[in-house]
């Protein structure tokens, strides 16, 4: 049988409005006092009645996912941790998730279309500028791993990333670095990019074009690029845009006979659970993806509840995780 409000309150000896306070965190109430409650009702095993809210408060209870098709499945893709945690923190506060996919294009998803969610987060560079835009004149949104001007955000420092990747291989004593990477139409991957340009120049390092080489959005993309770049010569290390790229550089390597970090260093981006099983392990940039997520999911909410408050434009620095692949942890 359904546990409710009224059961909680007859176990603590309180008023049903008083365990409402408690659990919906709004009103006058003692800390202690929410404290016990909370842990009552999660002893008791409570769970909001979502759809009696949603008569009370003209909401559905649901928030939305929208992420673009060649990022499936999505247990396997960049955004897992991400979206495991948004199902965490939203969940933890009586919310549901619906997911939708989108090709790209302007049309909004059915689940916005039919009234089905409260909010929306919209994960990836992939999705259109006019498809955000047109979202946000009708429901809360925030983006992750993603950025526009006006629209609340959740993403990574690429730019600080990408230097520390690219200062971390000079002053291992690299002076040719080449860069590699999926298409730069992607915000991200351009955005690391750059940060690679500013750590030559400000180590006084001169930017190469023939060290730049680009893949498809394929699988393959890494070991296309690497192949490009290998055809035109042997850089003493390789910067590529995130782990996947990585990966397969190091197989176009293997093809070569060339061998990480004893030919070509290799630096990633993303620390995804690929990064510690290649061999050699690889060094790479960590992206804080759960911190991503649960700051998402807290926006998105707070959004839910009260729309009108100022822009929040989050960017999370990365950390170098320093493993086989670069040479420098035979330094540490």
């Amino acid at each position: 049988m359904r546990i409710t409000i009224k059961d909680i309150a007859k176990k603590m000896g309180v008023a049903p409005s008083t365990v409402s306070r408690a659990l919906n965190k709004k009103g006058r109430i003692g800390k202690a006092t929410r404290r016990k409650i909370l842990r009552a009702a999660q002893e008791m095993d409570y769970h909001p009645n979502v759809n009696a809210r949603g008569l009370a408060t003209n909401r559905t209870g649901n928030i939305g996912i929208i992420i673009d098709k060649r990022h499936r499945p999505l247990l396997s893709s960049f955004y897992d941790r991400i979206i495991l945690r948004v199902e965490e923190e939203t969940g933890n506060q009586g919310y549901h998730l619906i997911f939708a996919t989108t090709d790209g294009g302007p049309s909004p998803p059915r689940c916005v279309q039919e009234r089905y969610v409260d909010g929306l987060i919209l994960m990836g560079c992939d999705i259109s500028e006019e498809l955000i835009l047109c979202l946000q004149k009708g429901i809360p949104i925030v983006l992750v791993d993603n950025y526009l001007d006006g629209v609340n955000s959740i993403a990574t420092e690429n730019i600080g990333g990408g230097y520390k990747a690219v200062e971390h291989l000079i002053e291992l004593g690299h002076r040719e670095i080449g860069f590699i990477s999926e298409p730069l139409s992607d915000l991200n991957f351009r955005q690391r990019f750059e940060g690679y340009r500013l750590a030559l120049k400000e180590h006084g390092l001169k930017y190469d074009v023939d060290l730049v080489a680009e893949g498809s959005t394929r699988p393959d993309h890494g070991y296309v690029a690497m192949k490009r770049l290998l055809e035109r010569g042997r850089p003493s290390a390789v910067f590529a845009a995130n782990d996947a790229t990585a990966v397969g550089a190091l197989r176009a390597m293997t093809e070569k006979e060339l061998r990480a970090p004893d030919d070509i260093a290799v630096v990633g981006f993303d620390d995804g659970e690929i990064a510690s099983h290649t061999d050699p392990p690889l060094t790479t940039a960590r992206i804080f993806r759960e911190k991503m997520g649960a700051l998402a999911a807290n926006r998105l909410m707070e959004l839910i509840k009260n729309p009108d408050q100022p822009l929040v434009q989050i960017r999370l620095s990365t950390e170098l995780i320093i493993r086989g692949s670069c040479g420098g942890a035979r330094l540490r």
